[in-house]
């Protein structure tokens, strides 16, 4: 290794300075290398005797003390600095500090290429160096030390060492050979500072050599602290001002490169990254595989009220919950989101084109390498698939590969038959003799052939795969056992948030008894069924509500003993029942439901419930002696003979009523601890740091529209920074005021 000499022109600002050669001390080999402080004559007496005193308090390590007689400025002292060494030379500002290994990685990036002439770390102040956001001061995170910021940046770092139009100041390292081909920094024309080492970067450019970024180093950077001691921020406006004319004079083309880089931001991902590691700094992360996903679903279906839950619970618990979903059905548009207290938004809204060949997909090499991409660039802990519905097996194979703990919720039937709820001829088909299972598949998906037998051995070797299966119910875990016998399988029930409803003072005894059909109404859940009974209901003093939206237009109209009240919002259901005086809740799913959110939210309404006496709700219902169920082949008149018998019999219906004050709701929170504690148990193999990296993800998605995007910049770049810088200034904004004042449309 090199040694090198790290020149620190100082000039007062004393706790920095103080500040900065602590870190030097703490962070660098100066037995290999050499510091030298240079003073120049700060007009802060104490400045001189803090340097000697380290220096004196450090024998062992080599530590130089320069002092200008007179004030030279800061050119003059750096260019001293470089003439006094025979070394390469690392500049560095007095407001800043250094961190673990810095020296030795600055030197690997020089060296990674015999034609680089500078090197310039990260910094969260140093323009086109910036972290995480380019080109302005940023404030260090809050959630980590600078010296674990620094650590962090360096894990997840590409060392990609993108080349740069121009080093930066406040960092440099420049070698020995560079300096003696082309000269100090030009001291007479930048005398007090700022834009010098521009000067220099591009009369070495000139000379063939190239300047890059060491992006696995991170150096903090004040920032101008010698002007602001002083309260000199308008001359240093003034002098930036000039000197920056002074190099678009000197270097028209470089000038105009810097201008489009600044523009074009080629170092975007870097920043990005280091964001999105802040971020997820020591949070376990968690990726979602769900069937369909909007942010502001209010009538949705089980699974996604149920992971929006746990990840409500994830929020609070310092869990990266990232959800994979399927865009609007179709297989080949995807969106990624994380959730996090700090970065509650969408990290990434992308799409790939997937070829899918076959109607039924196990697998596609496409959206292999997608989920690859997404596993590797934010370094995933567990996968939790919520659902296959609209994607392939391939996740579950790709955790496995990184050794990553797997978790799958069996929200329905799609994993016994691809039918999802099993209903032919709408009923459920188990007991139907007379299904056909080729009709119905070749119905549903256009296949020639009874695949259910290959599908339902695939779907066992899928599911033996995960590290734990869960169910919302024991209902649901008995017909997954029935049909793979050897699964372990855990029911985990759904938890509900209590809503407090109000009971009106004076209820109105009414001559009608009022039932309610409740959610989404298709024939699966009981569309026919309610169009039936509100034929057959007219005249035995029943008035049939339906409260959700009617998948049937016939359903749309209220009629004399109808009235559809539409959709409503997620927690509404159990006062619209009280509101309207609801006796009686009818589930007529025609298939065995693994848990039904409205079933519960009935309950909280205390409102008895009628259903068949399948699934979850015919079990949940028998157990908890809130209401009745009716067998599954009933007709419309069995069922309405059934209400009426309901309705006529008052002491039992008021039983049922008196049963709800023993009922106990499983809450959300008792859910969200169940996920906590399993999330928190599980033995994440990976060690110290987990990092993501966003550079295979970024550099995966788009490629042509960031190709074209990046001619477009490089077209126009310019003309958008100049504008950019323009917009900000004093004149613009009077111009504004103006405009709005005498300009009317």
């Amino acid at each position: 290794m090199k040694s090198v000499d790290i020149v620190v022109p100082i000039y007062n600002a004393y706790e920095y300075t103080e500040e900065c050669i602590k870190s030097l001390l703490k962070h660098t080999d100066l037995q290999a290398h050499t510091l030298v402080l240079i003073n120049d004559k700060s007009p802060d007496e104490n400045i001189l005797p803090m340097l000697q005193k380290y220096k004196n308090e450090n024998q062992d390590k080599n530590i130089v003390v320069l002092k200008n007689e007179e004030n030279m400025g800061f050119v003059k002292t750096v260019n001293r600095g470089m003439q006094y060494s025979k070394n390469d030379v690392i500049l560095l500002n007095s407001d800043t500090e250094v961190t673990n290994n810095w020296v030795e990685k600055l030197q690997a990036c020089s060296y990674s290429n015999e034609y680089i002439a500078t090197a310039t770390p990260l910094t969260n102040n140093g323009t086109i160096c910036s972290v995480p956001n380019f080109g302005v001061d940023n404030e260090l995170p809050k959630n980590m030390s600078l010296d674990k910021y620094a650590e962090m940046i360096e894990e997840i770092s590409k060392n990609r060492y993108p080349e740069l139009t121009t080093g930066n100041g406040f960092c440099i390292y420049i070698k020995r050979h560079v300096i003696d081909e082309i000269g100090l920094f030009d001291d007479k024309t930048f005398e007090k500072g700022y834009g010098e080492e521009n000067d220099f970067c591009y009369r070495a450019l000139d000379h063939g050599y190239t300047h890059v970024l060491c992006d696995n180093t991170f150096i903090y950077h004040k920032g101008t602290q010698s002007f602001k001691k002083e309260n000199l921020t308008e001359s240093r406006a003034m002098i930036i001002d000039e000197h920056m004319k002074l190099l678009r004079k000197k270097h028209p083309i470089y000038t105009q490169k810097t201008d489009n880089f600044i523009a074009l931001n080629p170092i975007r991902d870097i920043q990005e990254n280091v964001k999105l590691n802040t971020v997820l700094y020591n949070k376990k992360r968690i990726l979602y595989l769900v069937n369909e996903w909007e942010e502001n679903m209010e009538m949705t279906g089980g699974t996604s009220l149920n992971i929006k839950d746990i990840i409500e619970s994830n929020l609070k618990n310092n869990i990266a919950s990232f959800v994979l979903a399927p865009d609007k059905g179709d297989l080949s548009r995807f969106k990624l989101y994380l959730y996090s207290e700090e970065y509650a938004r969408a990290i990434a809204d992308y799409k790939t084109d997937i070829n899918n060949y076959g109607q039924i997909n196990y697998t596609n090499n496409t959206y292999k390498e997608m989920l690859e991409n997404i596993f590797d660039s934010f370094k995933i802990d567990i996968l939790h698939v919520h659902h296959f519905l609209f994607q392939t097996f391939d996740s579950i194979d790709v955790a496995k590969e990184r050794n990553i703990y797997s978790i799958v919720t069996l929200h329905d039937l799609y994993m016994i038959c691809p039918s999802i709820n099993m209903v032919y001829k709408e009923k459920y088909c188990e007991k139907d003799e007379t299904k056909d299972c080729a009709k119905c598949l070749k119905m549903r998906y256009g296949v020639n052939s009874n695949i259910l037998a290959n599908w339902q051995k695939t779907c066992k070797m899928v599911l033996e795969k995960f590290d734990k299966i869960i169910v919302p119910s024991e209902n649901t875990k008995k017909l997954f056992n029935n049909v793979y016998k050897d699964l372990q399988i855990e029911v985990v029930e759904h938890g509900v948030e209590i809503i407090k409803t109000k009971v009106p003072e004076n209820a109105l005894v009414l001559e009608n008894f009022n039932i309610a059909f409740v959610g989404a109404m298709a024939v699966h859940k009981g569309s026919n069924i309610l169009k039936e009974l509100i034929k057959k209901s007219n005249g035995k003093n029943i008035r049939i509500h339906l409260f959700g939206k009617p998948n049937d237009k016939e359903l749309a109209k209220s009629k004399s003993n109808y009235i559809n009240h539409g959709p409503y919002k997620r927690g509404e259901l159990p006062q619209l029942l009280i509101d309207n005086n609801i006796d009686l809740v009818c589930i007529f799913a025609t298939w065995p439901e693994t848990y039904s959110y409205t079933l519960t939210e009935s309950y909280m309404a205390k409102v008895p419930v009628i259903s068949f006496d399948i699934g979850a709700v015919g079990d949940r219902i028998a157990k908890d002696g809130l209401g009745w169920t009716i067998d599954l082949n009933s007709s419309a008149e069995e069922i309405l003979a059934k209400i009426i018998e309901i309705k006529n019999n008052k002491e039992e219906y008021k039983s049922k009523k008196d049963n709800f004050k023993n009922y106990t709701f499983k809450t959300t929170e008792e859910m969200q601890n169940y996920y906590e504690n399993l999330y928190d148990t599980i033995n994440i193999e990976k060690e110290g740091l987990r990092n993501a990296d966003m550079y295979s993800f970024m550099n995966y998605r788009a490629k042509i529209k960031e190709a074209e995007f990046n001619m477009y910049q490089a077209e126009y770049g310019h003309v958008i920074h100049k504008y950019e810088k323009i917009r900000g200034t004093k004149l613009w904004k009077l111009a504004k005021k103006l405009k709005a004042k005498f300009i009317t449309r």
